[in-house]
């Protein structure tokens, strides 16, 4: 049995889940900008999973993260800042080890591993929600060099001025843009400004990267459908030829639940690595 946490700027939520990958029960609950007091509701939800025996848990959160020590030093979502989360976080499951790991990281492994029959090059995850997060993975694993990076804090010119490409592209962006979050959107140019304000970054990322495809998460990479053919046009347009052009940009499967699934594909590869090593 396997235990899977996502910790986000807005709502927590965590699952049992079997051998084979299904979700037994989940839970979500709102996540309280006071750590001792998500500490305290993270507690009584997971009491409600059916967790028994020696099951493995994972725990997915956004920043900067200190993996050996089980720290997080920093969010750009919550106000925490060198907490020590890992041991927390056991302490409340009868002290067994928790694995560690940036949310985006653990959300864009899933998603590729769903991908990883029809594409065996590289796979770009990026979530572009309220910020942008990514990961990048290669015959289902996660490249480990790119452990910390950070692609939508990249300092691009916008507008006469540098500008982290996030601020302007991720969810904040768009309402502080057209006034209104990416859901809401229906104006096919809106959807265009929308799609070449992700592309602008994105084919940076590209030029470095090389990835066979592209998927999209968070709020704002949900609605990929709706304009990637602006990325796309933006790609063929700016691109240069040395540069491979992405086979496909798609939206996450299982967006709701990347992080969660995520957990489970990580403490598996551990526990092989861990079997044959």
């Amino acid at each position: 049995m396997y235990l899977g946490i996502d910790i986000g700027g807005t709502k927590t939520l965590v699952a049992a889940l079997d051998d084979k990958g299904e979700i037994l029960l989940s839970r979500r609950f709102p996540t309280d900008h006071d750590y001792d007091n998500f500490l305290r509701d993270l507690g009584t939800n997971l009491k409600e999973l059916p967790l028994e025996g020696d099951f493995k848990a994972c725990a997915g959160v956004a920043g900067l993260l200190d993996r050996r020590a089980g720290t997080v030093h920093s969010l750009g979502n919550l106000p925490w800042r060198d907490k020590p989360i890992r041991t927390d976080i056991s302490n409340l499951i009868d002290d067994r080890w928790v694995m560690l790991e940036n949310d985006s990281r653990l959300a864009g492994l899933s998603e590729a591993r769903l991908l990883k029959d029809e594409y065996d090059g590289y796979v770009l995850f990026a979530t572009v929600s309220t910020g942008i997060g990514g990961a990048l993975v290669h015959d289902g694993r996660l490249v480990t060099a790119l452990k910390d990076m950070e692609m939508g804090k990249m300092p691009l010119l916008h507008e006469g001025k540098l500008a982290y490409w996030e601020d302007f592209a991720g969810g904040r962006g768009v309402v502080e843009r057209l006034k209104k979050r990416a859901s809401d959107i229906t104006d096919p140019e809106e959807w265009r400004i929308v799609g070449e304000q992700v592309a602008y970054g994105l084919a940076a990322v590209c030029s470095v990267l090389q990835p066979e495809a592209i998927i999209l998460g968070g709020s704002v990479g949900a609605h990929a459908e709706q304009y990637r053919d602006y990325i796309l046009a933006y790609f063929r347009e700016h691109l240069h030829p040395v540069v491979r052009q992405p086979q496909a940009i798609l939206p996450a499967r299982r967006p709701d639940e990347a992080v969660i699934y995520g957990c489970y594909d990580l403490l598996k590869q551990a526990e092989r690595e861990a079997h044959h090593g």
